[in-house]
């Protein structure tokens, strides 16, 4: 079996079977996987969506595509639809969106604050645009978390790495009474 390291902004989808190991924080990751193809995608997308229209012809590959949670998602359908899938029969799952700095002082030139609710609710929303089967998530919270993806069975094994963003920044923070 091979193994994949999914960096942000990276997608991948299986041809033969792989583990595929990522970390995310405000990111997501969207698995989508088909029982019978024994085939799965999985993307780490950074930031929700960019404002551009996927072609209903053909397929629009956008520059950045791994980076939005949206054109990754389209990419991801389109292999899929490709291979003649019906898409009811896609599993997806969903995971990450951490709110990971939602301690910093909120300010209206810092778009990193909520980006992990922001990154939520673009992928819920492209996920219930395709009428998709969402079959199992762990998204939102303080936590960052690592994902393997098994693209041959579908199984997620998912460990919450961290419980704040300081622990993440690797800032030690002490509690004054």
């Amino acid at each position: 079996m091979h193994t994949i390291r999914l960096d942000p902004g990276e997608l991948f989808i299986s041809t033969v079977p792989a583990e595929v190991h990522t970390i995310l924080g405000s990111c997501v990751s969207i698995v989508i996987y088909h029982p019978r193809l024994k085939q799965g995608a999985i993307c780490h997308g950074r930031k929700p969506t960019r404002g551009c229209a996927h072609a209903v012809c053909g397929l629009k590959v956008c520059r950045e595509l791994g980076d939005y949670v949206s054109c990754s998602v389209e990419f991801m359908l389109a292999y899929f639809d490709q291979k003649g899938t019906p898409r009811q029969e896609l599993e997806v799952k969903l995971f990450g969106g951490a709110m990971m700095f939602n301690n910093l002082p909120s300010t209206m030139e810092n778009p990193v604050l909520g980006m992990g609710k922001r990154n939520i609710d673009t992928a819920m929303e492209v996920i219930r645009a395709n009428h998709l089967h969402l079959t199992a998530s762990d998204v939102g919270g303080p936590w960052a978390r690592q994902i393997l993806f098994y693209t041959e069975t579908g199984e997620i094994k998912l460990k919450r790495v961290r419980t704040s963003a300081s622990e993440l920044m690797g800032l030690e923070v002490e509690k004054y009474a």
